[in-house]
């Protein structure tokens, strides 16, 4: 992955996209992270960790061999660090239903129905107001993907950004900003360097 950004700063990588890496010091080298893409329209976009070890995919935890990608959602306060700069919600389970809900707490009759089919009995002890990551933090764990490609391909629509559960400041940002012409310009970078 490194030899692809040799030749690049922490800058405009492609019409409107900007990218920034984070490295860090290992055995007197340096070695990349972190990768970040973010448009100048949206800011964060996507972010690549090169220890794909223990990443959530959705459904389990897997190990990416050659790193992997995840969807960043901007607040909007990323000033002119397009790439990394402000503050993002991660691509969840618990954004939007397209992306699996996680289970759902039946309070009332003490049980936990999953996906709306399967009825799991709360754990002994568990009383009062519990939410969903009491029981199960997965829900909100980043989804990671082995390829910047399929991140991207994943990631919420205008519409389902509108539906989701992300704070309104990072709705009201994306509803506006997140064109198709900034998907298209990530998607150029991608293709371009076969991310």
């Amino acid at each position: 992955m490194t030899s692809k950004f040799k030749h690049l700063h922490d800058d405009r990588i492609g019409d409107g996209v900007y990218v920034a890496f984070e490295w860090i010091h290992v055995n007197g080298q340096n070695k990349l992270s972190r990768i970040y893409i973010g448009s100048k329209a949206c800011g964060p976009m996507l972010q690549y960790d090169s220890d794909g070890k223990n990443k959530y995919t959705g459904e389990s935890h897997n190990a990416f061999k050659n790193g992997c990608w995840t969807n960043c959602y901007s607040r909007g306060n990323f000033g002119e660090k397009y790439a990394c700069g402000g503050n993002w919600s991660g691509h969840t389970n618990n954004l939007h239903p397209r992306l699996k809900l996680s289970p759902i707490i039946d309070k009332k009759h003490e049980m936990m129905l999953d996906d709306g089919n399967n009825v799991i009995p709360i754990p002994d002890g568990i009383k009062g107001d519990i939410t969903v990551t009491d029981m199960d933090c997965s829900g909100s764990w980043s989804i990671w993907y082995s390829t910047a490609r399929e991140a991207i391909d994943s990631r919420l629509a205008r519409i389902e950004i509108f539906e989701s559960s992300l704070p309104m400041i990072t709705k009201n940002h994306l509803i506006k900003n997140q064109t198709h012409q900034v998907i298209d310009a990530i998607n150029d970078v991608i293709d371009a360097y076969n991310l």
